[in-house]
């Protein structure tokens, strides 16, 4: 567990983010951050879950929407 929530800080740290903890939100982790919230699984059952978090974490730190 304390590996997949390094994997997630990373993930929002690369993309440029600025990493401020993590709350857990049920089955999913929001990670916060000053330019918001990244939601990513607690036990992500493949592999897509990193390329759609990083995904997102880039969209966020290039200042574009969610949703």
């Amino acid at each position: 567990m304390h590996k997949h929530r390094r994997d997630c800080l990373s993930l929002c740290a690369d993309a440029g983010l600025t990493v401020l903890g993590v709350e857990p939100r049920g089955r999913h982790w929001a990670v916060v951050c000053e330019e918001g919230r990244v939601f990513m699984p607690c036990t992500p059952s493949d592999r897509r879950w990193r390329r759609n978090a990083l995904a997102q974490a880039r969209r966020m730190a290039d200042g574009g929407t969610l949703g």
